[in-house]
């Protein structure tokens, strides 16, 4: 079977319903949980920023519509609410709730870890998917070997030295977790041809061939990119890691602890289980007011074959509106067109 599946977690923030419980949830996680491994440490993680509709689902499945016409279904994942617009009655569309796949002990959630851990246990998920977040889209277009080649998932092997940022403690985690699990240098053994293919380009492989003198797993690059999986490596890292998934899925917010799906990327690139992929096709932004002119051209010239476009606290309220406005208007110039999700 070549069937190739798209899972996309999506949220309204500003449905009445969800706040209610969101914000009896964040009333409960400010006051200080005593767990340290449920406690995040702040209410940052739990700022409204992380939930607000920038009203472009309807973009995103115009693109996978228009642009990878090859993929089978489309499965929406939502805490219960749904656009006015969503034509649920499409078969290529699965709408599926927290409450229809993610086990009872880890709901309610408001963090993307816990879903995004859990969506190999969607009913009729394919064997090979392709999970998205609501901030990419695919501006041209892309053949189903972009994503799988061979049966496998395409990726990039690059070695990456772990930055400081927001995550970098749970890409930490991952890395440890990795290194326990295989040997690095075994792996690159194993795999030259992939740690090593002409399609990263040459600046990709100076930076793998400068740290590969290290020892263990210095760390790995992400792309932030619609993300290939198969699903078995979901349900074998459950298996197999079932302690550190079980106590991530129970944090109610996003947590600087634990891990993210990165985990199974990570574990199908330490055994070779992918085809290499360069990702000069692709493109990872910052909506703000100082970027939304970039943003606006090269996806109007549709330069890229998908871009992937973060929220930021350095967007403020007032000024979310307008750049709201322009990003909407740059994707609607090339997916003017309704698609068939749409009523």
């Amino acid at each position: 079977m070549n069937d190739i599946d798209i899972v996309i977690p999506w949220v309204d923030g500003s449905d009445p319903a969800w706040r209610t419980a969101f914000e009896e949830a964040r009333r409960v996680y400010v006051a200080g949980p005593a767990d340290p491994v449920v406690a995040t440490g702040g209410d940052q993680n739990a700022s409204e920023i992380r939930y607000r509709d920038w009203g472009t689902l309807h973009l995103l499945l115009r693109g996978i519509e228009r642009f990878a016409p090859w993929v089978r279904r489309i499965h929406l994942v939502t805490w219960g609410h749904l656009p006015e617009w969503l034509d649920t009655s499409n078969p290529r569309l699965n709408v599926v709730r927290h409450s229809d796949f993610i086990p009872t002990e880890y709901l309610p959630t408001f963090a993307s870890r816990p879903i995004e851990l859990n969506v190999h246990r969607i009913e009729g998920l394919a064997e090979r998917f392709i999970l998205f977040n609501d901030d990419m889209f695919l501006t041209r277009p892309v053949p189903p070997e972009r994503f799988f080649r061979h049966g496998l998932p395409c990726d990039m092997a690059r070695l990456s030295l772990i930055a400081p940022s927001t995550i970098s403690h749970t890409v930490l985690n991952m890395i440890e977790i990795t290194a326990r699990r295989h040997s690095r240098t075994a792996s690159m053994h194993r795999h030259p041809g992939k740690w090593f293919s002409p399609r990263y380009g040459l600046a990709n492989l100076l930076k793998t061939l400068d740290l590969a003198v290290w020892r263990g797993w210095p760390g790995l690059a992400d792309t932030h990119m619609p993300q290939p999986y198969l699903r078995d490596t979901f349900v074998t890292m459950w298996r197999e890691e079932r302690e550190v998934l079980d106590a991530t899925c129970r944090q109610r917010f996003r947590s600087p602890f634990g891990v993210n799906h990165w985990l199974m990327r990570y574990e199908q690139l330490a055994e070779g289980r992918f085809s290499p992929v360069g990702f000069a096709d692709a493109r990872l932004d910052e909506l703000t007011e100082e970027r939304i002119g970039t943003i606006e051209r090269y996806t109007r010239a549709q330069k890229y074959a998908m871009i992937c476009l973060g929220d930021t606290p350095l967007l403020s309220k007032p000024n979310f509106e307008n750049v709201r406005s322009r990003l909407r208007a740059a994707l609607e110039a090339i997916l003017p067109d309704k698609s068939s999700f749409e009523r």
